[in-house]
């Protein structure tokens, strides 16, 4: 039987499933984020409903002890996210300031001209 904070855990997982396709289709989350919120909660419901995996894994990579491996992967799995966030942020900020620049060299020709 499948202990109960398993079956929270993979509960979990489908809510953020379906918040996940409601702002898909309310056009509210782009398509590259979906692909990463999805892979998030398909590993919350296959840890949920199988937290053996887990275990499995962590004895095959020489984990003492395997729920660690789970921490781990999610400080990982964060630490990417962010990195990402920061590139794409990184980008706007260029292109904010590329696109002031020629405003500002827009305005300047309307003056001449006008």
């Amino acid at each position: 039987m499948i202990p109960f904070y398993n079956i929270v855990t993979a509960f979990l997982g489908i809510c953020t499933a379906s918040v996940i396709l409601y702002l898909v289709r309310r056009d509210k989350l782009s398509v590259n984020y979906t692909l990463w919120w999805g892979f998030l909660a398909l590993g919350l419901i296959v840890f949920g409903l199988a937290p053996s995996l887990i275990d499995w894994i962590g004895k095959k990579l020489g984990i003492y002890y395997p729920p660690i491996l789970f921490v781990i992967t999610a400080i990982c799995l964060i630490f990417v996210k962010l990195l990402f966030m920061d590139l794409h942020r990184s980008r706007h900020e260029q292109q904010i300031r590329i696109l002031a620049q020629r405003l500002a060299l827009y305005e300047k020709d309307q003056e001449k001209s006008g």
